[in-house]
């Protein structure tokens, strides 16, 4: 063979072993995540430009090696047929010669990434936020977030990924858990708003899912944070469900309530703690937590707009990859509001000949004859004190008078929508009491979406007439109502009294002649 010829044989030959023998750098990483990650190291070994085996697998620079076989060992997530899957691993070869067998996304395959997270080295490549080339050595590798998550985010689980398997691109692969309150309305129903009366026990209930990953999760902490508007009262009697399917199971440990009894007054916050769901056997991915409790609507509730506010947020674990002791990082969800409204009755009393006139000292007593909310009222009368509804009685004797003031004003707040009856038990005086009751219907329209709970429309139909508007922002409906004059009576009896005027003028004129004649006579 010509010279020439051997000496090129010899280079090709040359270059092949070398391209053989070198590892390769296998993989380019991109972020299209807006969080950043550290890549660690578990295995390093060879890799051909095609195929993403690993060969020579050895242990990488990102793990403590000792550490981490041994903790493999430990954990039963590894147990199969009565055996740890890695029981007889020495070294790194064998390990990855277990992890060879598994699928992707398996649960072995996440398990082990959750021990791996356990164990890391403080040797790791950088991975920015948005990041587009990244190069990474052949190897097995571990993609842990560092980014601290805001509210409604979460960090990603950590991510096993093998180099040349093409170019790596990291996604989201997380969910973050959602909360949702509704208040109860006028045909038992859950809505973002309703109306009640003052002095109503106010249904309201919380449902949080869980997110899709929450298997990544060594321990979860799930916190219902409530708070209530001055004018609603917790009354102490929180019950908390496990939603699976269509199939609310009650819990009756798990979690702690603050306070733990019903609230001395109105206003402040109530929490429902799980430190960690994970203990709760019956949770799943899929499962929600429902919790319903009752809060009174008190004299100081708002009349109309804006309404009385009850809002919530549901704090979780936010950092699937936590290993350590102590409070799990978490993160929180939004808020969700919901709305009660309560509403006014004016009573305007007016002369019937002249309705610029007002009236005092009418006396009213109202008769629910149908609440949309609470029907054990219906048929009853109101009590009442300063104005605002203190409850309601069987007999119209018991009930309280609305009396008009100068201005001819007499009203009651703190009414649900639905239908009263309005009696004058007292006219003014110098006036005849209309006799018969006066139909009042109060009727309200409510926004009960999701995020745009608001008091739409407020109307009043009295008797037969048609609907009037109301004052949405004071909340208030009016019916005005006349009262005519009593009779003036024609009256008989005689000629009068000028007649008598005339005559004992008369008298008197002859009496006084009189009396001067005879004095006279009788000085003579």
């Amino acid at each position: 063979m010509n010279p020439m010829k051997k000496i090129v044989v010899l280079l090709l030959a040359l270059v092949m072993a070398l391209a053989l023998a070198v590892p390769t750098a296998a993989s380019t990483v991109s972020n299209s995540t807006g969080h950043a990650y550290n890549a660690y190291q578990i295995f390093q070994g060879t890799q051909s430009t095609t195929s993403s085996a690993l060969g020579d697998a050895a242990w990488g620079t990102g793990i403590k090696s000792g550490d981490f076989l041994a903790a493999l060992k430990a954990d039963s997530r590894f147990i199969v047929s009565s055996k740890n899957l890695f029981a007889d691993c020495t070294t790194a070869a064998d390990v990855a010669a277990v992890m060879a067998d598994q699928s992707d996304g398996s649960d072995v395959a996440r398990a082990f990434a959750d021990v791996a997270a356990r164990h890391l080295t403080s040797t790791a490549t950088a991975i920015a936020a948005g990041a587009t080339s990244v190069n990474l050595n052949a190897g097995y590798y571990l993609l842990v977030d560092t980014t601290a998550p805001g509210v409604g985010d979460a960090m990603n689980s950590a991510l096993l990924q093998v180099t040349n398997k093409g170019d790596i691109t990291i996604q989201k692969k997380y969910e973050v858990p959602s909360v949702d309150k509704s208040v109860m309305d006028t045909d038992g129903n859950w809505g973002e708003a309703a109306d009640w009366c003052i002095g109503s026990s106010v249904p309201f209930r919380l449902v949080g899912t869980l997110p899709g990953n929450y298997d990544d999760y060594e321990t979860y902490r799930y916190v219902f944070h409530d708070t209530l508007s001055t004018g609603l009262q917790y009354k102490g009697d929180v019950k908390v469900y496990v939603r699976n399917g269509s199939v609310d199971t009650e819990l009756n440990t798990g979690y702690t309530v603050t306070p733990n009894a019903a609230a001395t007054a109105g206003g402040g916050s109530l929490t429902i703690t799980f430190d960690n769901l994970k203990t709760v056997a019956s949770v799943t991915s899929d499962s929600e937590i429902v919790v319903k409790y009752t809060a009174k609507l008190l004299n100081t509730a708002v009349i109309g707009q804006p309404g009385n506010p009850n809002e919530v947020y549901l704090e979780y674990a936010s950092n699937p990859n936590f290993s350590g002791t102590g409070t799990p990082p978490t993160s929180h969800t939004p808020e969700d509001t919901v709305l009660v409204f309560t509403y006014q009755l004016n009573v305007n009393k007016v002369d019937g000949a002249d309705t610029t006139k007002h009236l005092s000292g009418a006396e009213f007593k109202l008769k629910c004859v149908k609440a949309e909310t609470e029907a054990t009222w219906n048929g009853k009368w109101v009590t009442v004190a300063d104005n605002k509804v203190t409850g309601w009685v069987d007999t119209q004797d018991k009930g309280t008078a609305l009396t008009t003031g100068t201005d001819g004003l007499a009203w009651v707040a703190g009414l649900d929508a639905g239908t009263y009856e309005l009696y004058e038990t007292k006219a003014p005086v110098g006036y005849n009491r209309v006799k018969d009751p006066i139909t009042i219907v109060i009727a309200a329209t409510l926004d009960k979406g999701e995020n745009t709970p608001a008091l739409t429309a407020l109307t009043i139909n009295v008797g037969s007439g048609a609907a009037e508007d109301g004052n949405m922002a004071g909340g208030t409906v009016t019916t005005t109502v006349q009262n005519n004059a009593g009779a003036t009576l024609p009256e008989t009896g005689g000629i009068g009294t000028t007649l008598f005027y005339i005559i004992g003028g008369t008298l008197m004129v002859g009496a006084a002649v009189f009396l001067v004649i005879r004095k006279r006579m009788n000085n003579k």
